[in-house]
């Protein structure tokens, strides 16, 4: 995709441009409805010497050590989801439609999802931070 279009299209969907060289650096605050508290989402952009530019979706996430509530990282996979048909020119089918109430929609995505779930601390774990679970089970 045309480099200026897909800025034009991020930025049109909330994402702002934190860094720009031959990769862009883009970064959406998701929010916890329940907190209000926003977690930064970044996504990169690369563009190629013929001006092309993709977007690494498998490259996006939240800042490092930083523990993100399982509803907020939904939020973040419909926003990748929706970005990706965007920019596959595939935006004519619904979100709803799209997500199939599954976490996940492909195996790319399930293996994302389970290496995100590896790094996170159980409820018990978290208890002895004095840390509230999220969601309260």
């Amino acid at each position: 995709m045309d480099k200026n279009a897909l800025h034009q299209q991020l930025t049109n969907l909330g994402l702002e441009r934190i860094e720009y060289t031959e990769k862009s650096v883009y970064q959406i605050k998701i929010y916890n409805e329940a907190t209000s508290v926003g977690y930064p989402l970044t996504l990169t952009t690369l563009t190629t010497e013929h001006g092309n530019t993709t977007v690494h979706f498998h490259e996006a996430d939240f800042q490092e050590n930083e523990f993100v509530p399982l509803q907020v990282r939904r939020a973040a996979l419909d926003k990748l989801i929706e970005l990706e048909r965007l920019c596959n020119g595939s935006a004519s089918k619904s979100l709803e439609e799209a997500n199939n109430s599954s976490m996940a929609q492909d195996m790319g995505e399930i293996k994302k999802l389970g290496n995100e779930m590896k790094h996170m601390k159980t409820n018990s774990e978290l208890l002895e931070k004095n840390l509230i679970p999220d969601p309260i089970q």
